[in-house]
């Protein structure tokens, strides 16, 4: 009887031995898809609310700058940190995608990119008066595709304006991986202004 007892435990620490493995393995997959999903998601409603933003303000000489006000408070829920850049850039149309080149720098005519780092430039100093910024001063970060060089009037023609922003989601565990760069594009029509 004693020998049946020290056969089932020994067959009992070899399952467990077999099951534990599986079983967390399971648990960190489901754990990090979880906050994966919640990056992406994040991501993905940042770009909608950013691309909204700039549509809206259109030509408004600091519409980059309040766009970077709302992405800010998309972004949220994961750390700045953790966000490569952002871009602003002109599309042709709705399917636009980023154009060559804006990914590394800002082009003149055609995107402004901003890092995490362009989300703490105060739009005035102390004072009130213009820290330049923005508003297409010739330091201002938003100078290379001014907003106010957008088209947004139905006599001139209308701008597409996308979006196109870029992180990287660190995984907690690095069970699976270090990382992964998530990414999202969205375009919008600007706003048409009325006189």
């Amino acid at each position: 009887m004693t020998s049946d007892r020290r056969r089932e435990r020994g067959a009992s620490l070899i399952e467990t031995a077999l099951v534990v493995p599986v079983l967390l393995t399971l648990f960190f997959g489901i754990f990090e898809a979880g906050l994966l999903l919640r990056s992406e998601l994040t991501l993905s409603n940042a770009a909608r609310d950013g691309g909204r933003s700039a549509s809206a303000y259109a030509r408004a000489p600091q519409a980059d700058y309040l766009t970077l006000r709302v992405l800010e408070h998309s972004l949220a829920p994961i750390d700045l940190e953790d966000l490569d850049y952002v871009v602003l850039f002109e599309a042709t149309g709705p399917e636009s995608s980023l154009p060559a080149g804006c990914d590394t720098q800002s082009i003149a005519g055609v995107c402004n990119r901003y890092t995490a780092a362009d989300f703490f430039l105060p739009l005035e100093d102390a004072g009130g008066a213009d820290a330049g910024n923005f508003r297409c001063t010739a330091t201002a970060v938003d100078r290379h595709w001014c907003p106010t060089d957008r088209e947004a009037s139905l006599s001139a023609g209308v701008d597409y304006v996308g979006i196109y922003i870029q992180m990287r989601h660190d995984f907690v565990t690095d069970f699976f991986a270090d990382g992964i760069t998530l990414d999202d594009t969205i375009v919008f029509r600007m706003e048409v202004e009325t006189l």
